[in-house]
């Protein structure tokens, strides 16, 4: 199993960092910060484009033409360096630069390892079924892509699996990586499971390392020494409790999760736009990507860049760095607006452009709403965790402020973390009522998508505040004491490396003990179950037994809906609470158990060929205020009112029976 899931995440590795560091390669970028923070984004923009022209041509998407783009990219990014190939370093001499700069990537890569433990003790194994209510979607997406070859937007996501009809649109970009490696290892669940951890394990804590550099360099510190405060700011990130665990823990929110992890590398791109317009182009894509992934990224992104920017006019050269790359931002809007076409036309076609919802709390006092963002309190359904305190995390990002006001620098993400800081509090203070609005409607007015943002940088105000006080410390101690005057710069790299270790050491493995148990709570030791052993024995008993043409009517508030992921049964249902757009997804839900009495059920079981239906009498408990025409009758939902008390229904076969699943054979009718 290990070597499996080994296997598993380098599959998922190349797929998520290869297509698109060949794009950049081929593009000429060359900077290693765009290459480790934007290649993830860039990558998916780059299968959205693929699936988009293999529907055009009439080609099934998959792994292949995604390769062959892929090898296409990396030849004539080679083919570049050769032509104009950069200077050799000599690695072997040894330099106090490049001893910093070693201690930065040490930091780093110490984050990874961290997030990555994380995520895998909150696993168990790659092969766990995620249990959370949105991961019905994420496997049953990424299974209908990889078996169908359907991967353009508007080929997203069919009510019926059946004839690939009623088509509901669901931003879909992460699983257009997912579907592949789903493909390659011939599991669904394993190649979910596996992205997830290289995206939200490995991803956040490099996407927040490359804005940390940006904005070190932004800050006038020497290139080694940003590397140092990206180490930082990775080893802060990857304990934070938002956005990856909380959006994952409270919803199996991952696409949305996806966009705000990989917004900071897409950050970081679009600030550092010089005067290569062929950079400018991967930019673009890059964000486009972010956009397939979820719609949201547009408001993640510009308000971000926004509020960055205004801080940029508070510093030396800031106004004058922002006309220079104006023109090249707005090729990058452009190429995003351009490409990203096809989902746009979804979003405010197929989708509406918006969601309608109402926020999800009540207003909170000022007080209460600034201290909970400022101190980053858990949320979730952890007992013993639900209220507390980042301390640690607080402190270090509230030091970081400090230390930038004072030292009058800095200011790109402080002023981008307080215009979050703005939204959140005027949120959970009059949500969805005030201008405010206008903004956290892109996150259906979700505040854990909301609060999520303040994460994005106060990482990068920590380790911004580490490496400056670092600075100033050694500096008064060579003042002090003239002997170390001229190790000044050593001191300062040895004080700011050994804060990142102790904060990696003590609160980071502190914090991610607690994530890891946010996760078990969905994956290793979930709270409640929807897919377990008797789903499993119902879908082997069924699969063999459904002919060609038939359906199965279903829940997918149940285990039901891996009779597709696994096998590639035709089910009625792959939402929990049906859908809008096929109406006899949840009109039998409510009615199926009066077929006997009532003509206009059987007429719906006749017309979708239902031949059989799969019941689990103790399924999950979710939200229902939103169901199609209040088909529930009341905001929570369990099982199916038309499908309980079926034994003893006129012609109905009960062919199979597991715990608290069954199988029932349905008459022609």
């Amino acid at each position: 199993m290990i070597i499996r899931d080994l296997a598993a995440l380098v599959f998922a590795f190349l797929a998520v960092a290869l297509p698109g560091t060949a794009l950049l390669l081929a593009l000429g970028v060359r900077r290693p910060v765009w290459l480790l923070g934007l290649s993830p984004a860039v990558s998916v923009g780059v299968a959205t484009l693929v699936a988009v022209a293999c529907a055009v041509v009439g080609l099934p998407y998959g792994p292949w033409p995604l390769a062959v783009v892929t090898l296409v990219a990396l030849v004539v990014g080679g083919w570049r360096l050769r032509r104009d190939p950069p200077a050799a370093p000599r690695w072997w001499r040894v330099t106090r630069a490049r001893v910093v700069w070693a201690a930065g990537l040490v930091l780093v890569l110490g984050a990874v390892g961290l997030s990555a433990l994380t995520w895998l003790r909150g696993l168990g194994a790659l092969s766990t079924v995620g249990q959370e209510h949105d991961m019905i979607t994420h496997h049953i997406v990424t299974a209908y892509i990889a078996r169908t070859g359907h991967g353009a937007p508007w080929q997203l996501m069919p009510t019926d699996v059946l004839t690939d009809s009623g088509i509901a649109f669901y931003p879909a970009g992460l699983h257009l990586l997912m579907a592949p490696v789903t493909t390659v290892l011939g599991n669904t669940v394993v190649a979910v499971n596996a992205v997830t951890v290289v995206v939200l394990g490995v991803g956040w804590a490099t996407s927040i390392a490359t804005l940390a550099y940006v904005a070190a360099t932004r800050a006038r510190l020497a290139p080694p020494t940003a590397v140092l405060a990206a180490g930082v700011a990775a080893v802060v990130a990857v304990g934070l409790y938002r956005p990856v665990f909380s959006l994952i823990h409270e919803g199996g929110i991952l696409p949305n999760a996806t966009t705000l992890v990989l917004t900071p590398g897409v950050l970081a791109a679009l600030l550092t736009l010089r005067r290569s317009w062929s950079a400018a182009v991967g930019a673009g894509i890059g964000a486009m990507g972010a956009l397939a992934i979820h719609p949201s990224a547009l408001a993640s992104v510009a308000v971000s860049l926004v509020g960055w920017c205004l801080g940029d006019l508070l510093t030396r050269g800031g106004a004058r760095r922002i006309g220079v790359a104006l023109p090249r931002l707005l090729v990058a809007g452009g190429v995003a607006v351009v490409a990203g076409v096809p989902v746009l036309a979804q979003v405010f076609g197929v989708a509406g452009g918006s969601s309608g919802a109402g926020a999800d709390v009540g207003p909170a006092p000022l007080s209460a709403a600034v201290g909970n963002a400022i101190t980053m309190i858990y949320t979730g359904y952890v007992p013993g965790n639900a209220g507390r305190s980042q301390v640690a995390a607080a402190v270090v990002t509230l030091f970081g402020v400090v230390v930038l006001l004072l030292a009058r620098r800095g200011f790109g993400p402080l002023t981008a973390w307080l215009t979050w800081l703005a939204v959140e509090v005027a949120y959970a203070t009059s949500p969805a009522a005030g201008p405010d609005a206008v903004v956290t409607g892109f996150f259906y007015h979700a505040h854990l998508r909301i609060w999520s943002h303040l994460s994005l940088f106060a990482p990068v105000l920590a380790g911004l505040g580490v490496v400056l006080a670092a600075s100033a410390l050694a500096l008064r101690a060579g003042r002090a004491a003239p002997a170390v005057r001229s190790r000044t710069r050593w001191t300062a790299a040895a004080l700011a490396f050994a804060a990142g270790l102790v904060y990696l050491a003590w609160p980071g493995v502190d914090y991610s003990r607690v994530e890891s148990r946010y996760l078990a709570t969905r994956y290793a030791h979930p709270d409640f179950t929807r897919v377990d052993g008797d789903d499993r024995k119902a879908i082997r008993w069924l699969a063999d037994r459904v002919r060609p043409g038939e359906r199965v009517l279903n829940s997918a508030n149940d285990g039901s809906t891996f009779l597709y992921v696994e096998r590639g049964v035709p089910i009625v249902n792959t939402s929990s609470l049906g859908n809008a757009k096929t109406p006899q997804t949840y009109r039998l839900l409510r009615d199926f158990n009066r077929y006997p009495d009532d003509p206009e059920v059987r007429r719906m079981l006749t017309e979708s060929n239902i031949r059989w239906v799969y019941v689990d009498s103790r399924a999950p408990t979710i939200g229902a205020g939103s169901s199609p025409e209040n088909w529930v009758g009341g905001f929570v939902f369990s099982t199916a009112a038309g499908l309980r008390d079926l034994d003893g229904l006129p012609g109905l076969e009960l062919g199979f029976r597991s715990g608290s699943v069954s199988v029932y054979r349905l008459p022609r009718l």
